[in-house]
């Protein structure tokens, strides 16, 4: 007889392998304490004491009331006689109802179908959930597919998943094994201790870490692309085998192939556990560079990279994208966190721009369709502009395949880039309307439409300004050449501009700053304003 045999035995009384191990340990050593028992067998004291504290629960291990608390495990024979007396008792029970049994399922039974239908099996009880996945794994040929959580690591430690997954990796090594898990500082050493055994012997294992966050993430593993077992396990719960879980067995090779696929986007995009766990003792990032397609995802990765910054944010984004930074207040009110936040200002984020002034600080810069975030030089995001069927959403950025990288090369150009786009861009206060500018055209009020339209082809503009006296009066653009001439069947050497030029425009100083100017467009409704330099204008401001 065995001692692997022995251990078999006591799984088979509900014993995980590890307790299986500890019983056996105890029964040869005889009383010991935590930190013997944890060197000798090599695992973490923790866990030992898990193990011990299951098996106390199930009476066949003992504690001693002095200090340090000493361990001993109850004889042997006394766990055979109660489980061959419940065995016993299961099978003279069932022996008896067997004819009846028998009767009563070929009344029910139909004939098979000659091909094979979806099953799936509802498994309650934590303890039945890990037998299913423990027996997928024994007998599993080709692939096996894992994705767990930071408690799922634990869980499958304590109850001997993650031993199964090895002592099967080593008898048939063309077993490719792939475990996607949230790597944490939880589980960091469970993880450390299995990639040292899969190094060591130079098994067909590979683990990978992704990040999910503080969500409630379905756990599911796949075997041989045959069937597969999904299960939910809340992040906060305990890894305790008495705990209540739902599980759900499914052979269906439409849904698993549809899995499989899922499983295999979410692991290109992760990183090696390796990496993760450097990481995690270093706090060095893990250098990440991606186009990241789930918008929930791109949406949580920015909201943390917002939330942890600490000195600087610096970020260009669209006219609309200042309202709805506003309406959202997307930065924590940090200090010595500095905010700038470029676009172009105009009629309609006027207000916007002035009230987030108070708090960050903003600049004018001219349209841009590049929508970027930098956070602590260390974060950059990269965004297409939204569509104009979803400008009136309460989205500051388009989270369709959101570029995202950590690499200090490219976060380093970016963020100098955008330095510079913020050196040539001007703040609201120092903004003035001469700045903006544009070269225009003036003419009579009384030169004709024939004339006026020669002096917008000549010098390549799309309007004029008519002025009496040097004051400009109004003005003339294509519309009003389309509308009032050509429409209206005038005569162009007969028309003259007053007759068809625009209700007139406002006046402007040109040192007046631009929000004053473009205050006084909104107020009386108007899009152009006249810009005058000592009584003469000078251009135009269009809104």
């Amino acid at each position: 007889m065995s001692e692997d045999r022995i251990v078999r035995v006591l799984q088979e009384q509900g014993l995980t392998r590890r307790e299986a191990e500890i019983y056996l340990f105890l029964s040869k050593k005889g009383t010991q304490n935590v930190r013997f028992l944890s060197a000798n067998l090599k695992i973490e004291r923790v866990q030992a004491y898990r193990a011990l504290k299951s098996l106390q629960e199930k009476g066949i291990v003992e504690a001693t009331l002095e200090a340090p608390t000493r361990f001993t495990a109850a004889p042997f024979e006394i766990l055979i006689d109660s489980y061959i007396k419940g065995r016993k008792a299961e099978v003279d029970q069932l022996q008896a109802q067997k004819d009846n049994l028998v009767a009563y399922w070929k009344s029910l039974s139909v004939r098979e179908i000659d091909y094979p239908l979806p099953r799936f099996r509802i498994l309650v009880d934590r303890n039945r959930i890990y037998e299913e996945v423990t027996h997928m794994v024994g007998e599993t040929k080709k692939t096996i597919l894992e994705l767990t959580t930071s408690t799922g690591m634990i869980q499958e430690d304590i109850l001997g998943t993650l031993d199964r997954i090895v002592d099967t990796s080593r008898k048939n090594p063309q077993i490719q094994t792939r475990i996607l898990a949230h790597v944490s500082k939880e589980n960091q050493e469970i993880v450390e201790q299995l990639l040292k055994t899969i190094h060591k012997a130079k098994l067909n294992v590979e683990i990978r870490h992704i990040d999910l966050g503080s969500r409630v993430y379905p756990r599911f593993i796949i075997k041989d692309d045959d069937e597969t077992v999904l299960y939910v396990t809340s992040r906060d719960e305990l890894p305790s085998i008495s705990s209540m879980d739902t599980g759900l067995w499914i052979s269906s090779p439409l849904f698993i192939s549809a899995l499989r696929e899922s499983f295999m986007d979410m692991w290109r995009t992760g990183v090696q556990a390796s990496d993760r766990i450097e990481e995690l003792e270093t706090g060095k990032a893990i250098v990440e560079t991606t186009v990241i397609r789930d918008q929930q995802e791109a949406y949580e990765k920015l909201e943390k990279a917002l939330y942890s910054a600490e000195k600087d944010i610096v970020l260009i984004t669209s006219s609309e994208g200042v309202n709805t930074i506003l309406r959202n207040s997307p930065f924590r009110n940090k200090e010595k966190l500095r905010v700038r936040i470029m676009a172009p200002i105009d009629l309609d984020n006027i207000d916007a721009a002035q009230e987030l002034s108070m708090t960050c600080e903003v600049r004018h810069v001219p349209i841009s369709y590049m929508m970027m975030l930098v956070t602590d030089g260390r974060h950059l995001f990269m965004f297409r502009t939204l569509s104009p069927d979803r400008r009136a959403t309460k989205l500051i950025f388009n989270l369709d395949n959101v570029f995202y990288t950590n690499d200090d090369r490219y976060v380093k150009r970016v963020a100098e880039m955008l330095d510079d786009i913020w050196r040539r861009g001007q703040d609201l206060e120092q903004l003035t309307s001469g700045t903006v500018n544009e070269p225009t055209i003036q003419v009579s009020s009384v030169d004709n439409a024939s004339t006026i339209l020669d002096q917008m082809l000549d010098n390549n503009v799309d309007s004029v300004v008519v002025s009496e006296n040097g004051n400009p009066v109004g003005i003339i653009g294509q519309r009003d050449m389309l509308d009032k001439i050509l429409r209206a069947g005038r005569d162009l050497q007969a028309t003259e501009a007053r007759e068809i030029m625009s209700l007139p425009v406002l006046n402007s100083d040109e040192d007046q700053p631009l929000i004053e100017a473009l205050g006084k467009m909104q107020a009386s409704g108007i899009k152009n304003l006249a810009i005058m330099k000592k009584g003469k204008l000078v251009g135009m401001l269009t809104g």
